[in-house]
């Protein structure tokens, strides 16, 4: 039995071990990501010779062609309210573009008759596009994280046309915000091992506090909790027909899900590259996510084959039914999760593309809309938002 116990504990330790060091490289090549371009990637990237354009990106842009001093002061008028918190004003830190610093203030304080850009929060404007520029450089800078379903300004040409600058959810943005930064420290948690097979429990999690969401997930989940799976049950958490004995409402989301098979990650509403955090916390948690949300998904997807995508099922009915095949197939259940221990450069290319576009490579993005102005500032261009992109709307019906 000593025997047994040493080698359990031998084999523990090398798997233990093993699991280390496939994390530590992830971490190691977050810092030194190096991806193939082609024309697909270019796609997924959304607008040809944008800022930030991965092409121009790899060959490195000549930034001696704008001739910057080595301070160059930028000022960004905040014409709207927003829910960023106090310290979206101000100075933001460490700013550079090359060797020139870059003195990048926001402020509602600051004169619109002089700035250099006027930042409107677009689910703040209710619709209103009252907006006149000051001087011919000006720049007007839209910028929304709030999906389209609820903000339908955002599908609104007329309105969308006064913007120079979109700084959305969307990938044809100029500076994008994305939930998911894919910033060295997310990547980190990302590719965090999970929890193995037999430790998790053989039920779906779901938290959800928002009932009437327009995605309709509200009504799915009902239905599923409704058919009493005996193989994998529901146990529901939230305010959404809660099912789960709850004494605290303030429970780590991701350290509950850790311990499930399946968790519930599904959008409240449903527009192209509307992907929030929940889709993140489930996988960094290393649950299979029960996700619905936006046709390309797949994009932002370390791997395509990580999510069950309820709206390829099409019902709960398929939806438990491929819940049972999982649970009582470990292989097949593993290999949804096999993505966490690849290499670096076998995710998907679409999601290392994205990292590229995103803080792993590019500063924050308030850093990003400085730079922007700045180099409009020496050589003007001519922008256009994503409505007027016409390969992002090649899948993307614009609605008016």
């Amino acid at each position: 039995m000593k025997n047994i116990n040493n080698l359990g504990l031998f084999v523990g330790v090398f798997l233990g071990t093993v699991g280390f060091l496939n994390f530590r490289e992830h971490i190691q090549q977050a810092n030194r990501i190096q991806i193939k371009y082609d024309g697909s990637t270019a796609a997924v990237l959304g607008r040809a010779g944008g800022p930030g354009d991965a092409q121009r990106q790899k060959a490195g842009e000549d930034l001696e062609v704008y001739h910057f001093k080595p301070v160059e002061d930028v000022n960004i008028g905040v014409q709207t309210g927003h829910f960023f918190g106090s310290d979206f004003e101000g100075l933001q830190p460490n700013c550079t573009i090359g060797n020139t610093v870059i003195n990048c203030r926001y402020g509602a304080a600051i004169d619109p008759a002089t700035a250099d850009a006027l930042w409107y929060h677009i689910p703040s404007m209710g619709g209103e596009s009252k907006m006149d520029k000051r001087h011919p450089k000006q720049l007007f800078i839209g910028m929304s994280m709030e999906s389209s379903e609820y903000y339908p300004a955002l599908d609104n040409k007329d309105f969308m046309k006064f913007f120079d600058i979109e700084s959305s959810y969307r990938t044809c943005s100029q500076v994008p915000v994305f939930y998911f930064d894919y910033n060295a420290q997310q990547v980190a948690a990302l590719f965090k091992p999970p929890r193995s097979f037999e430790e998790k429990k053989t039920a779906l999690a779901y938290v959800n506090s928002n009932c009437g969401a327009k995605s309709g997930r509200s009504e799915i989940m009902k239905k599923v909790i409704g058919m009493k799976n005996q193989i994998v049950p529901t146990h529901s958490w939230g305010h959404c027909d809660r099912n789960m004995p709850v004494s605290d409402h303030s429970f780590d989301k991701v350290e509950l899900i850790r311990g499930y098979k399946f968790c519930v990650a599904m959008e409240n509403s449903i527009t192209k590259d509307y992907i929030t955090e929940k889709l993140w916390q489930a996988l960094e948690a290393g649950c299979v996510p029960v996700y619905l949300g936006p046709h390309n998904v797949g994009e932002f997807l370390p791997d395509p084959e990580a999510i069950i995508d309820y709206s390829k099922l099409g019902s709960p009915e398929a939806l438990m039914t491929e819940l049972e095949r999982l649970a009582n197939d470990k292989a097949a259940y593993e290999a949804k999760l096999a993505w966490k221990y690849r290499k670096w450069e076998e995710l998907s290319p679409s999601f290392l593309a994205m990292t590229e576009r995103s803080h792993v490579r590019q500063p924050h993005s308030r850093c990003q809309l400085c730079r922007v102005v700045l180099k409009h500032r020496y050589r003007p261009q001519n922008f256009t938002t994503c409505l007027f992109n016409e390969t992002w709307t090649q899948d993307y019906p614009v609605k008016r």
